[in-house]
């Protein structure tokens, strides 16, 4: 069994405390790293290990309102500390990465897909 569990699945927020995310503060990467230390507590005392199956890097379904560049910022830190937990994850929505119609990778989203990717 794996346990799946989701965080910043809409992505982040400059708003909402629970989700903040801004420029990357120590207390907005606090709340990044309190919530995967729950997590790993959690599969520390269960035995069942678990994977991120959502998470975005920017928040595209409330406003759009990161760029590229603030995206890319985010993703970077969420990859750096989800690969050092040694948890696995999902990253949503691959639609905003990827044209399935051309087949071809979106351009101007490159470099998010190059952070989380470590390219």
């Amino acid at each position: 069994m794996i346990v799946e569990w989701h965080f910043y699945a809409s992505g982040p927020s400059k708003t909402n405390d629970k989700k903040l995310w801004t420029s990357g503060t120590a207390q907005e990467q606090k709340l990044i790293n309190d919530k995967i230390n729950t997590v790993l507590t959690w599969q520390k005392e269960t035995g069942i290990p678990t994977w991120v199956g959502a998470w975005m890097p920017g928040n595209y379904n409330d406003g759009n309102d990161y760029s590229v560049n603030e995206q890319v910022q985010f993703a970077k830190f969420m990859v750096q500390q989800l690969n050092k937990a040694g948890i696995p994850f999902a990253v949503n929505s691959d639609t905003k990465f990827y044209n399935r119609e051309s087949n071809t990778w979106v351009e101007n989203m490159k470099p998010d897909f190059q952070a989380i990717f470590n390219k």
